[in-house]
């Protein structure tokens, strides 16, 4: 018993070095470091800004209404591209044969 009250306070300094390491070493587990928070938060930074310049709802639906348009022009123009072919298709092989006017 003289033992415990001689010695009573670097017992409860030991216990508490002890229980302290345990409990520093269990959040270290379960909790990130600074570093690594920060690096962290510059990520989900850099991502939040690269999904804030992508594109909305309404500018691909503005981009679908001109892509329909420019189909409907493409389509107006396919007879008429129709015809300039078999001009040109006319007048290479009049070309090739020699048929020019004025020879």
């Amino acid at each position: 018993m003289d033992f415990i009250l001689e010695w009573w306070k670097q017992m409860l300094a030991a216990d508490l070095l002890i229980v302290g390491s345990g409990a520093v070493a269990w959040m270290r587990s379960k909790f990130v470091s600074r570093e690594q928070h920060d690096l962290l938060a510059q990520r989900v930074s850099a991502v939040e800004n690269a999904v804030n310049e992508l594109p909305s709802k309404d500018d691909l639906h503005e981009l679908d209404k001109r892509l329909i348009e420019v189909g409907g022009k493409i389509d107006a123009l396919s007879p008429q591209l129709k015809d300039v072919k078999r001009l040109t298709d006319l007048l290479m092989e009049n070309e090739l044969r020699g048929n020019r006017n004025g020879d």
